[in-house]
């Protein structure tokens, strides 16, 4: 600024590109924390849904089989009950000496299908946990209980009667 107050120079295009620089960040962080989740969920709901575990030992099998509570690794939280659990010998793709791929299985491996019962909240397209996570099938999600730590892949998820 000089003497008078006024502003020395000229505005250019580096000037420009800053301010909407700053602009499209702001308007990105707004975008950003203003999830759609939390603005759309409607009631409290009961889900059940089913975990795939693959390729786990007997003794993580025997884990899930005591059932019981699934939790939040980090808070605690109550995240569901073990309601079923059904253990299948594990088979993977293997290729034999003639080149024909078969499924041959794995030894002393198993996959497992867990059926946890749950309530959460019901949003306008997805299920959310009592830990903000969403339930969505593909997604892969933890199981915490007292007997066991383990993950897999969720096949369903469907919501119950209250």
């Amino acid at each position: 600024m000089n003497i008078d107050g006024k502003i020395k120079g000229k505005f250019n295009v580096i000037d420009l590109l800053a301010i909407i620089l700053v602009i499209a960040v702001a308007v990105g962080i707004v975008v950003r924390f203003k999830s759609t989740i939390t603005t759309a969920v409607r009631s409290d709901e009961g889900f059940v849904y089913t975990v795939k575990v693959s390729g786990v030992k007997s003794y993580t099998v025997d884990a899930l089989e005591k059932k019981g509570k699934v939790t939040d690794k980090k808070s605690g939280l109550d995240l569901g009950e073990i309601t079923d659990v059904v253990a299948e010998p594990a088979s993977t793709q293997t290729e034999r000496a003639d080149g024909k791929i078969v499924m041959s299985e794995q030894p002393e491996r198993y996959n497992v299908t867990v059926t946890i019962k749950t309530r959460g909240k019901e949003a306008e397209n997805s299920y959310i946990t009592a830990d903000s996570n969403e339930l969505s099938v593909g997604r892969t999600t933890d199981i915490y209980t007292k007997y066991v730590h383990t993950s897999g892949k969720i096949m369903s998820v469907e919501k119950t009667e209250n």
